[in-house]
């Protein structure tokens, strides 16, 4: 076959199928039924501008962890402690210390009476080595305190992110009481 008649079949060839796939010819389009929405002036009406819009919320994989909402509890008791105290000066504290001021109850006479407080010291101080590290024994008005943690002077709290994230949150969106 010479290159002359090659070259006629790849035109024909070519002319077919742009005949057959011509984009201007309307005979081979298939009508569409797509429509813009039947409410789609509501939607517009409802839609902040992008320069309006809030904070983008809090997405990410690791934001969405179940916590434990005792924990949640102690730690925004926790985070009312220290913000009572003094930052002209140091103060040792414990997590007995802020139980018994939250609830009213003396640890010592809970335990001589057969109760526990047991749990809650525990989510006391697990938040309490979130702020201040680990605990050391020392002795306060005479009483032996095994885990009492140091608050240097000029501590604030409120400078310090929460160690849950349900407070995080609070925290960076300045709902957090202050």
């Amino acid at each position: 076959m010479p290159i002359d008649e090659e070259a006629s079949e790849l035109t024909e060839l070519e002319r077919q199928l742009k005949k057959k796939f011509d984009k201007d010819s309307k005979a081979n389009k298939v009508p569409s039924t797509a429509r813009p929405p039947a409410g789609s002036a509501r939607v517009d009406q409802l839609v902040l501008p992008d320069s309006e819009r809030a904070k983008m919320p809090f997405t990410k994989d690791k934001y969405l962890v179940r916590e434990n909402p005792h924990l949640v509890m102690w730690e925004r008791e926790v985070r009312k402690f220290l913000r009572n105290l003094s930052p002209r000066h140091g103060h040792r504290v414990s997590a007995a210390m802020i139980y018994e001021w939250a609830t009213g109850i003396n640890v010592a006479e809970l335990y001589a009476g057969g109760g526990t407080a047991g749990p809650d010291l525990r989510k006391i101080t697990q938040c309490l080595r979130f702020y201040f590290g680990k605990p050391y024994m020392t002795y306060i008005m005479g009483r032996k305190v095994p885990n009492a943690f140091r608050v240097k002077p000029g501590y604030y709290i409120k400078r310090h992110r929460p160690m849950t994230l349900t407070l995080y949150y609070e925290y960076t969106s300045g709902t957090l009481n202050p």
